[in-house]
């Protein structure tokens, strides 16, 4: 691509700028609902539900994507009503051993989400 003049180069970064914030969402948001897929996945499920609100799993949660600290970020995790208990089965307690499934979810998907951003960030 050859650039004859300053208008249309700056024509061009705008053009750049303009597509980079919906790329860049959508690939954020395509690494998230990934990466919460895997993490439902990977969520040990008990054979008894102790709170009766059901399985921790069942709670799982991708959110919208923002960019409120300056970077692009969609929280993923687990809704307000088992999440806060979520820490116990992955770092385990005086009466259970930690399963750690949500570093070893976090290990086993980074290099696809990795890709999903590169697929989708490529000008």
């Amino acid at each position: 691509m050859t650039v004859t003049g300053i208008e249309e180069m700056l024509n061009n970064v705008k053009t750049l700028e303009a597509g980079f914030d919906r790329k860049a969402r959508k690939s954020v948001r395509e690494g998230a609902r990934f990466f919460g897929e895997q993490l439902a996945e990977n969520t040990p499920v008990s054979s008894i539900d102790h709170s009766g609100k059901g399985h921790l799993k069942q709670h799982m949660k991708v959110g919208s994507v923002s960019i409120k600290t300056g970077e692009y970020q969609a929280p993923v995790g687990y809704d307000k009503v088992k999440g806060p208990i979520a820490h116990f089965p992955n770092s385990g307690t005086s009466k259970q051993e930690p399963q750690h499934f949500i570093e070893e979810t976090q290990e086993q998907t980074r290099g696809q989400v990795l890709q999903i951003f590169k697929d989708n960030l490529q000008v």
